[in-house]
């Protein structure tokens, strides 16, 4: 789909940013970057028809998504840094790929888990100041297809609880992203 097309689909046409968000789009830019480079990552896993199958459904989302947060936020305000969110981001892709489909899964489910929450966050300091509606639209959608990755993530692990060093994984996974979001907030 040409970027046109995504910009309509995600009604991102004429949206400023106000000042009050630059940082957190800085962010959002930073972490689809990342979330691309995680499933072209996972991708040279190429023995797993799974893992493939569920990269590529959820790589052309996450790019959408990098597409619409290039176009909304100022060239000149992207992360100095994303040379860095496209090395972690492989780098988290690959390694959790190689560990199996169920690994790889916990791992989406975690970074979405988190990126749920981040995406919310906004929602909501946008809804409660009447800042930019479009924005929120925006936001909002793109935060329920991340959330559609969590729970094809959950539901493609199986219902299994996380064994202990799946949990520390997914409170490392959460932790990661937090720093990597505050990082990328201010460069």
């Amino acid at each position: 789909m040409p970027d046109s097309n995504i910009i309509k689909k995600y009604n991102a046409s004429n949206i400023h940013v106000p000042s009050s968000m630059l940082n957190w789009m800085r962010s959002n830019h930073a972490g689809e970057t990342g979330a691309v480079w995680i499933y072209m990552g996972a991708k040279c896993v190429f023995w797993n028809k799974k893992i493939q199958d569920m990269s590529k459904e959820h790589y052309e989302t996450e790019n959408n998504h990098l597409i619409v947060m290039s176009h909304i936020l100022p060239k000149n305000s992207h992360s100095k840094l994303l040379i860095l969110w496209r090395i972690l981001g492989f780098g988290l892709g690959f390694f959790s790929a190689l560990l199996g489909y169920r690994f790889f899964c916990v791992t989406i489910q975690s970074v979405e888990t988190f990126v749920e929450e981040h995406y919310q966050e906004q929602i909501d300091f946008l809804y409660k100041n009447f800042t930019s509606f479009e924005l929120l639209r925006v936001l909002k959608k793109c935060c329920d297809e991340e959330v559609e990755h969590q729970i094809d993530a959950k539901l493609q692990k199986g219902n299994v609880k996380n064994n202990s060093f799946e949990r520390f994984w997914s409170n490392l996974i959460g932790s990661g992203s937090s720093l990597a979001v505050n990082i990328s907030k201010q460069y």
